[in-house]
């Protein structure tokens, strides 16, 4: 493994949003079944992910959308507003699929996955996504070359280190890997029905220990009702949590793609593990 470490930039920040509505479920449940006290999901086409968006907007950041088939083909308009806005589109596979499971099937998914997506974001040139991130951590061993073969950039499905490294060795080709942290995810917290004011003091202390070590966090976000931001409190503590990122280091907040996609390699300090 190849680590790529930022030495003369500002502290990398990146914000990322899995785009999860009902999809989780309907993986595995009919759709019939995915209302009342099964209906989290729907938050995100209700209102959640708009929230998300405004908050973005009101913070001046451009962010990272990992959104699945599925999802991008319930509610166009958002995915559009995400574009319009200069967020970056990425994968986010299909339907909620295991990687690890499909065998031979695997590339296709993957291939269809990313045609589809580039599609829905009007085609062209630049509609194909760059980065691709697993919508249930499940990988098999031949995923990486899949993607290198694809034609991705990046993926950013990993939590085995704190900051980006080359993928060559793990059969990546020229991908990097940004990796996320699972402390700086509103999921790992709000899914163990922790309070809001521990979810952001997990957050601060995540972050500051990244930042000092690396020069370099994931901000994983959801715009669900239950493991997410996309309540109108939840969002009041990610921007304090913002605010204090801002002050806390000189944090610079990029897109996954300009930071794969920025030829900064001759600037970067590399170590090998």
């Amino acid at each position: 493994m190849t680590r790529v470490m930022n030495g003369h930039r500002p502290a990398t920040m990146l914000v990322t949003i899995n785009v999860h509505g009902i999809g989780p479920e309907a993986a595995t449940e009919p759709q019939s079944a995915l209302y009342g006290r099964f209906a989290h999901g729907r938050y995100t086409y209700g209102g959640g992910l708009a929230r998300v968006l405004d908050m973005l907007k009101r913070q001046e950041i451009a962010a990272t959308f990992f959104w699945p088939v599925f999802e991008a083909e319930r509610c166009p308009a958002l995915l559009q507003r995400c574009l319009d806005e200069g967020h970056e589109v990425a994968s986010h596979g299909n339907a909620f699929e295991d990687l690890s499971t499909l065998g031979d099937a695997e590339r296709d998914v993957l291939e269809t996955a990313r045609d589809r997506l580039a599609a829905l974001c009007g085609g062209g040139a630049g509609a194909r996504p760059a980065g691709f991130r697993a919508s249930n951590g499940g990988f098999s061993p031949r995923t990486l070359e899949h993607l290198s073969e694809l034609d991705y950039r990046y993926d950013s499905s990993a939590i085995d280190d704190d900051a980006p490294y080359k993928l060559a060795a793990d059969g990546g080709g020229a991908m990097i890997e940004l990796p996320w942290s699972e402390g700086l995810c509103d999921a790992t917290h709000f899914s163990r029905r922790v309070t809001q004011d521990r979810a952001y003091a997990h957050f601060l202390q995540e972050f500051d220990a990244l930042i000092d070590v690396d020069g370099y966090a994931c901000l994983t976000l959801h715009p669900r009702a239950d493991k997410g931001v996309g309540r109108a409190a939840r969002l009041v503590m990610v921007e304090e949590f913002l605010a204090h990122a801002r002050e806390r280091a000189s944090v610079e907040f990029r897109r996954c793609r300009d930071v794969a996609l920025s030829g900064d390699d001759a600037a970067m300090a590399s170590a090998k593990r």
